[in-house]
């Protein structure tokens, strides 16, 4: 609450009936602020935005003091100058409200733009190129057909041979300008279909007919190339079609899968037809001609393949049947995760990937903001966890206790020589009286190293929020992150220097081993807590 507000005093606490005096500014009874809140709701709102971000000049001492004096703002605090700026929490709440804000729309941005064609850059400037060469051709045919008129009618052999040589050339030219026309085409097309992270293969096709992992055709397809891979399983998919016993139709098939079983009739390509799609029943047998008089048999796996059809049973399943699952999937080494048995987490996480899985399939862009999104939540989590993570570093960087136990050794040989040359007599009095302590000397309390965590972060915040988001704003945002980064480290190495009091390359020096250390923080406490939030969401 701000010290200069303007309360609106009652004579009686509302809330235990004691007469209040006009000086009191808290009931004496129950402690129940005297302020009156019968007011419109424009101050009510004004109340809690001061409230929380206390508009008056502690916002205006904060901000200046971080901007223009790194590592003040903490070592004020610490010293107990604490009235004049914001309060360490509130300053982190706000500024990280803030940088999340603005990381939400920086993704949402990108995700739209990706969607609304990422790629149209390039394909404008295909365009472009095009049409500046489409005006050069036909100027150029022009004057060609012209100069050959003149000479047909001058009868000149060798300018003729020239003239139709020049017209070959810029027919050649405008035939080349067709082929980079379709070529725009077909790059406009894939750019339209905006996500496509890999294309569908054989092995996916495969999976989605549910052949047996081992089964034998999957090792011939796999021995053709590419375009011939496609000719054969559409010659295998007309045959299981006819088997209505040992095959099911697939109700729910990607546009992909529809486009690699579509074919073309006629020269023209002016027909097309689909294949309705089957796959083989579990552990079902089924002939089929492989290649002119080669027949194979292909089985049904058992269950274990990953088809659509099996993750949307995953999705169904109870948690003893995926409990079921993830120990024999672990039995036969195909466990993606370990969470050291506790079956909750593996199941929650094995639902949430099935999960995402379908939704790429169905849809990519929605199923892309889910997950930034969650992982925006994860990434908020994360630093909130990071902060006291780092506030032991900082304890154990700027400890003189740490630093008394990297050194006793030294000291300990010190103290020996000294009383040897006290014992032989070479010094009449010994320079250190007592045995070196193992751990001696005061050190700060983990609270002080705490406070300074807050407030690099809050200030790291509230840089990328200021310089980045005008970036974003001007268009510049990849600069303007690259020298707020750059402009943070020399910030971070002036307030370590102004807040611990150590010489400049002490300073730097302990800088890169937090900096290490704090890669390596950051990197292990995003993995587990994205994997438990993961499975538990």
């Amino acid at each position: 609450m701000s010290e200069h507000k303007k309360r609106r005093k009652v004579e009686i606490c509302h809330n235990c009936h004691t007469i209040l005096k006009p000086e009191d500014n808290f009931c004496p009874n129950c402690g129940q602020e005297n302020h009156d809140l019968k007011v419109p709701v424009g101050h009510l709102i004004f109340e809690v935005v001061e409230g929380f971000t206390h508009l008056d000049t502690k916002l205006y001492n904060t901000l200046r003091a971080i901007f223009l004096y790194p590592g003040k703002i903490t070592k004020d605090f610490l010293e107990g100058r604490r009235g004049r700026y914001v309060p360490p929490i509130r300053l982190y709440f706000l500024a990280s409200f803030l940088f999340f804000l603005l990381l939400g729309f920086m993704i949402d941005t990108a995700i739209e733009k990706g969607q609304n064609g990422f790629f149209d850059g390039v394909v404008d400037g295909v365009s472009e190129s095009k049409s500046k060469a489409e005006k050069e051709n036909q100027k150029r045919l022009k004057n060609a057909k012209k100069a050959l008129k003149e000479i047909k009618s001058s009868s000149d052999t060798n300018g003729l041979y020239k003239a139709e040589y020049e017209l070959n050339d810029v027919k050649s030219d405008i035939k080349d300008l067709e082929n980079l026309n379709e070529q725009t085409k077909d790059l406009q097309k894939k750019t339209n279909s905006w996500i496509d992270f890999v294309n569908i293969d054989a092995d996916e096709i495969l999976d989605e007919m549910n052949i047996q992992n081992d089964d034998t055709l999957r090792t011939l397809i796999e021995k053709l190339p590419e375009h011939q891979q496609r000719q054969r399983l559409i010659a295998i998919q007309k045959q299981i079609v006819l088997d209505t016993v040992n095959t099911v139709e697939l109700s729910d098939v990607s546009n992909e899968m529809s486009e690699y079983f579509t074919e073309t009739i006629g020269t023209k390509s002016q027909l097309k037809y689909v294949l309705r799609l089957h796959s083989l029943k579990n552990n079902a047998l089924l002939k089929v001609q492989y290649f002119q008089d080669t027949i194979i048999t292909i089985k049904g796996s058992d269950g274990s393949v990953e088809n659509k059809a099996y993750k949307q049973r995953i999705l169904k399943m109870s948690d003893t049947e995926l409990d079921s699952l993830i120990t024999h999937r672990k039995k036969t080494g195909r466990a993606s995760t370990n969470f050291m048995g506790f079956l909750a987490l593996e199941r929650g996480f094995l639902r949430n990937v099935t999960h995402y899985e379908l939704a790429f399939e169905e849809d990519a862009e929605t199923a892309i903001q889910e997950i930034t999104h969650f992982g925006i939540g994860v990434f908020s989590l994360m630093m909130f966890i990071l902060m006291p993570i780092v506030a032991i570093l900082l304890k154990f960087l700027y400890s003189k206790r740490s630093h008394s136990f990297f050194t006793y050794p030294f000291r300990i040989l010190r103290y020996l020589w000294d009383y040897f040359l006290y014992l032989i007599r070479f010094r009449k009095t010994r320079r250190y009286q007592y045995v070196p302590n193992i751990l001696e000397g005061h050190t700060r309390y983990y609270y002080e190293h705490l406070i300074f965590s807050i407030h690099i972060h809050s200030v790291l915040f509230l840089m990328i929020v200021i310089f980045v988001g005008g970036g974003v704003f001007f268009g510049y945002w990849k600069e303007a992150l690259a020298a707020t980064m750059l402009g943070f480290i020399v910030y971070f190495i002036v307030a370590l220097k102004v807040v611990y009091r150590q010489r400049l390359f002490k300073t730097i020096f302990k800088s890169f081993i937090l900096f290490f250390l704090y890669i390596i923080s950051f990197f292990t406490i995003l993995s587990i807590t994205g994997a438990i939030k993961f499975a538990l969401s």
